[in-house]
Formats: C-alpha cells, sequence, structure tokens
C-alpha cells in the first residue's frame, strides 16, 4: 500500500508540475505581442476565468508603459532626426540653387562674351560674322565686276583716244600740206601778178 501510495503521490506531483505554469516567462519574450501573449497564455484559467496577482499586472504594466516611454523617446528622437535632415536638406537646396545660379552665370558667360560693351553669345556673333563676311564677298564681287567694266569701257576709250589722235595727227598733216599748198600757190600768184 505504501508503494501505491507513493505512486500515486509522484504522478500527482509530477501532473503538478507539467500542468505548473511560469507566469514569469512572458519576460523573455523581445515584442509587446509576445509578451502580452505569453502573458496571457500562462495565467491561470478555472471556468472561463483568469486569476493573476496584482503584482503581476504591475510588472506587465510597467514593461508595457516602458515600452510606450522607450517607443516614445525613439519617436521624439527620430523627429529630431527628421528636423536635422529637413534643415539639412535645406541648406543643400540653397547651397544647390547658388550653385545652379553660379553654373547658368557661367554658361552665360562662356556662351557669350563682351564687344564693344555688349554682352553678345556666340551664336548670335558668328551670325554676325558670317552675314559681314558674305557682304563683304557680295560687295568684293560688286566692285571686281564694276572694275573689270571699268577696265573694258577705258581700254575702249583709249583704243579710240589713239585711234582720235592718230586721225587728228592725220587730219593736221593733211590740214598743213593744204595750208603749205595753198600758202604757196597764193605765194605763187602774187608772184605772177607782181605783187610782191
Amino acid at each position: 500500500m505504501i508503494k501505491r501510495l507513493t505512486i500515486v503521490v509522484l504522478l500527482m506531483t509530477f501532473s503538478f508540475s507539467t500542468y505548473a505554469k511560469d507566469i514569469q516567462a512572458w519576460k523573455q519574450e523581445t515584442t509587446l505581442k509576445k509578451q502580452f501573449s505569453t502573458f496571457k497564455r500562462n495565467l491561470n484559467v478555472w471556468q472561463g476565468y483568469m486569476s493573476f496577482k496584482e503584482y503581476q499586472i504591475n510588472e506587465l504594466f510597467k514593461a508595457v508603459n516602458d515600452t510606450i516611454n522607450t517607443l516614445e523617446t525613439k519617436i521624439s528622437e527620430d523627429k529630431q532626426v527628421i528636423s536635422d535632415l529637413n534643415a539639412n536638406v535645406s541648406v543643400l537646396e540653397s547651397k544647390l540653387q547658388e550653385t545652379q545660379a553660379k553654373l547658368d552665370e557661367s554658361l552665360t558667360r562662356e556662351d557669350s562674351f563682351s564687344t564693344l560693351g555688349f554682352d553678345v553669345s556666340k551664336g548670335t556673333f558668328a551670325f554676325l560674322m558670317y552675314s559681314i563676311t558674305f557682304l563683304l564677298l557680295v560687295l568684293s564681287g560688286v566692285l571686281f565686276f564694276l572694275y573689270k567694266q571699268s577696265h573694258v569701257i577705258t581700254n575702249e576709250a583709249k583704243a579710240k583716244f589713239s585711234d582720235l589722235t592718230e586721225e587728228f595727227e592725220d587730219y593736221k598733216k593733211s590740214n598743213l600740206e593744204r595750208v603749205t599748198k595753198l600758202n604757196r600757190e597764193l605765194h605763187d600768184c602774187r608772184m605772177k601778178s607782181g605783187t610782191l
């Protein structure tokens, strides 16, 4: 009988130890959700009612409150980091705008230069130079054509002058001969008439 009683006691102790729950097991969990589910699972339940001691609920509340405080601290730290990052972004944006303005000014300077006190873009200057070159070529062509034409006219005038000079010389000779002949005839006539 003692054997039986010992066996029964051992069995009862063993069964109570398997049903005994570790109500403090929730403290080993890392997240609030796991802590709560472990806490709830390890409560003693009797006819649908859960039983726990006040210190247990106070510890769970303290853990929840600590987690909330930690999260609030983290949120405020994150807000400060976000605020610092926003300030940094604002500074970087202003530097970017300043750099963009300098770049635009540099590109404008690179694309243009000052001529006679005016800022002229390279494209406008190139167009102006090509236009002037084209006009000078056209003007040179016109002047060359006019020179050629005047050269032809000058040569024709020289030839006509030469012909006219030659004609005039012939006329002068023939006139001189005629005048000389007339003077001789006059002289002969005077001689014949005896007036001389």
